[in-house]
């Protein structure tokens, strides 16, 4: 079971620790119901209550209070101990792992299983402590009918087992129908996102709103009727779980006095027992569909992890970048690179390459090409956020290798057409706040951004402002390659003259290596060379 995993990675102590003081909890609540059996039973003979039995009731209660506070708060601690760990560990891989299979997962399934997924987890993993409780409870329960009857211990108990072992069957089935929720919900926000990342287009066009709205209310069709369904599944199981409290009530009433006769104070013993039981019985059965639910949950969390393990890189030697090799490169090259995008049916959607290209110390290159015709897929791979199917990428003729390609990134700094702007500099958390306010003003947004605790006080800002405050990390990166796709598209006429006629010539003088695409052919003299693409080929790389 995922909830065993997830249990059993933490520290053994902790967990035997919790498991001995659930089961003390659980002792001194069916040693509470002895003691109340007892008292009774010297009430129904007109005896007194002695003193001794009052006091014994009060130090078993006690008991009951602090081993029952210490489990539920132990076992809260460890569990939300082991969620902050999964946590922790999906978010890194997902920071690790190859861009190519972070992008056919999709947003809505990272989301979901990272936020909601392990959102829901934090909730729901504590009520097994109150289960496991009320397990023990009822486990304790039937060995004090044991004391009673051992007739009655054997016919109490089959009943018990038979009546657990189906619920669980059932609930098993159950639990299978849940991951057909999840799937639905990740399909919903994927397309949720649509109203926000393309207001613009819907609001343009009525037909493609109205579509849009269509399909997402067919989405939220579908997934009401997958719950109805679970839904319904459950009340069935439900009505079961009311029905055997019942059926065991009648059995301790109906059928055990035949075994019985003549020792009615026996019967009341036991019947007062099962009503004790109840309680226990229908915490087991309400909490149950939560942990069927947080079984299918983890099943998410863990299948996602393995999907992000296929696509990690064995790790590399850590060391500062200052110390790494590639630093002082003086060419790089891609090498007969190829790669291609597949799709979730293995259908090949579009092939880059054979890509051969250099990029020498120093030099301002522009890269051009018609939509499609894989500048993005080249820029990617010459960076190392893709991995070629074939060919190489080379540093001053040595290969780039698994082992050394995240020192191979760490010289490069970017911003691509679907950047993302980040609300302060990470990683450069030393940064003087006098240094940013001059980039501030250098990108001509002092109107309109301040760097205050740290961060970016806005982030509202244009397409072309917030790619000059994006300008503004990279400059803070200071790496030795930089890489702008389209940057200048969304510019001014006044801050486009900037880029290309200062910009450009100040990252030359500083022996930066920029290589930028562009469409612009009126400042095509700004480069030293130029390289175009069509169909994820390279068709002309000349230079000026």
């Amino acid at each position: 079971m995922n909830i065993l995993r997830l249990l059993r990675s933490g520290t053994s102590g902790n967990r035997q620790f919790i498991i001995i003081v659930t089961s003390l909890s659980g002792l001194g609540n069916a040693g509470l119901v002895g003691l109340i059996n007892q008292a009774a039973e010297r009430s129904l003979l007109d005896e007194a209550i002695s003193v001794q039995l009052m006091i014994v009731y009060l130090l078993t209660l006690f008991f009951f209070i602090v081993s029952n506070r210490s489990s539920l708060l132990h076992a809260n601690r460890f569990v939300q101990s082991r969620l902050e760990t999964m946590r922790r560990r999906v978010v890194n891989k997902i920071g690790k792992v190859d861009l190519r299979t972070l992008e056919r997962m999709g947003q809505g399934d990272v989301y979901l299983t990272v936020a909601q997924e392990t959102d829901h987890l934090s909730q729901t993993l504590p009520l097994i402590i109150g289960a496991a409780q009320s397990a023990f409870l009822l486990v304790f329960l039937i060995l004090y009918i044991a004391t009673l009857s051992l007739i009655s211990f054997f016919v109490v108990a089959g009943f018990t087992v038979l009546g657990i072992l189906f619920f669980l069957n059932r609930q098993k089935a159950l639990t299978g129908y849940l991951g057909e929720v999840h799937y639905k919900e990740a399909e919903l926000i994927d397309n949720l996102s649509h109203f926000t990342l393309g207001f613009q287009e819907i609001r343009l066009n009525a037909n493609k709103n109205d579509a849009l709205f269509e399909h997402f209310t067919n989405l939220t069709s579908d997934l009401k009727d997958a719950v109805l369904r679970d839904g319904g599944r459950w009340v069935t199981l439900l009505q079961f779980s009311n029905a055997f409290v019942f059926l065991l009530a009648g059995l301790v009433v109906f059928v055990l006095p035949i075994f019985f006769g003549g020792y009615t104070d026996t019967i009341y013993k036991i019947m007062a027992v099962s009503v004790f039981a109840v309680g226990p019985m229908a915490a087991l059965t309400s909490v149950i569909r939560l942990l069927g639910r947080a079984e299918v949950g983890l099943g998410h969390v863990y299948d996602l992890e393995r999907r992000l393990d296929e696509g990690l890189s064995p790790p590399g030697p850590k060391s500062p970048r200052q110390n790494s090799p590639f630093r002082d490169f003086s060419k790089i090259e891609l090498s007969e690179a190829m790669f291609r995008y597949v799709d979730r049916e293995n259908a090949i959607t579009f092939a880059a390459g054979p890509l051969n290209l250099t990029l020498n110390r120093g030099e301002i290159v522009f890269m051009t090409g018609g939509n499609g015709s894989g500048k993005s897929t080249a820029l990617k791979l010459l960076c190392g956020l893709y991995l070629p199917e074939s060919g190489r990428v080379l540093c001053d003729g040595e290969e780039v290798t698994d082992i050394t390609r995240q020192q191979y990134r760490e010289i490069y700094s970017a911003i691509f057409t679907d950047f993302h702007l980040f609300d302060r500099p990470y990683g450069m958390e030393n940064v003087s706040t006098e240094e940013v306010e001059r980039l501030i003003a250098k990108m001509e947004l002092s109107d309109k951004v301040r760097f205050e605790k740290g961060r970016f006080t806005t982030r509202e800002l244009s397409t072309g402002q917030r790619k000059r405050l994006a300008m503004i990390s990279c400059l803070l990166e200071d790496r030795e390659v930089y890489i702008f796709d389209e940057w200048a598209a969304d510019q001014d006429s006044h801050f486009r003259d900037v880029f290309y006629r200062e910009m450009l010539p100040d990252f030359k003088a500083r022996g930066k290596t920029v290589i930028a695409v562009t469409h612009d052919d009126k400042y095509w003299d700004c480069c030293d060379r130029q390289v175009t693409l069509d169909l994820g080929m390279i068709t002309m790389a000349g230079v000026n």
